[in-house]
């Protein structure tokens, strides 16, 4: 009898774990463009940024080109547009689909694609600071080209700035697909305190970041 209700304690046991696991908040919230195959993920804890809001601060384009497609999460209980184009203390990423123009493709560099953000290379860091602009704290913490099978190519940049209240770390990918049409950017940002806090998460959110090939 003792044995017979083991096993019934023990299967019910199992029944209750079946039903927790079933029942587990999703790991990442997987984010899309399927219309320019761009893909990434984010903790769940991460909320997106208000996509007019998102929108009214970028434009319609940029130096580079038309917006295809935006969006950015926070790592904030309240999520800000704010956040994402600024010092911030909790983690926010940023990713558009740029479509370039013909005059735009030709200028497209590895150089051009690590000065998108910020100046980052020597070259942009001597030109801002000849046109007398405040910006201190530089320093490159890692440089990386990247290509794929489908011969997308373009840079992963990490680097310190400070923006005048604490250093902020970012994190900046930029791609360019095989026919040099569209521009692929993610950016992961915080202070650099937080930044070593949260590295293995933003190491994941940006690791995660693919692109399609083609046109």
């Amino acid at each position: 009898m003792r044995l017979r209700q083991l096993y019934r304690v023990a299967a019910l046991g199992i029944v209750g774990f079946l039903a927790a696991g079933c029942s587990l908040a999703p790991q990442y919230t997987y984010v899309s463009d399927s219309a320019d195959s761009a893909y990434f993920k984010v903790p769940p804890s991460w909320h997106q940024v208000n996509e007019t809001s998102l929108q009214s601060a970028e434009g319609s384009s940029t130096q580079e080109g038309s917006y295809l497609w935006s969006e950015a999460y926070d790592a904030n209980v309240k999520p800000s547009v704010g956040h994402v184009f600024a010092a911030t203390a909790q983690p926010v990423a940023y990713a558009s689909v740029i479509s370039l123009s013909s005059t735009e493709r030709s200028q497209i560099s590895f150089n051009s694609m690590r000065d998108l953000l910020l100046p980052v290379t020597s070259a942009a860091r001597n030109a801002a600071s000849a046109d007398h602009e405040e910006l201190e704290g530089f320093a490159s913490l890692s440089d990386q080209v990247l290509t794929d099978g489908s011969h997308n190519r373009g840079i992963r940049e990490i680097f310190d700035y400070d923006l005048g209240t604490t250093p902020e770390t970012f994190d900046l990918t930029v791609l360019t697909n095989s026919a040099t049409t569209k521009l692929y950017f993610l950016l992961v940002q915080c202070s650099a305190t937080c930044f070593e806090t949260n590295y293995p998460q933003i190491s994941d959110v940006v690791n995660s970041f693919t692109v399609g090939g083609g046109s």
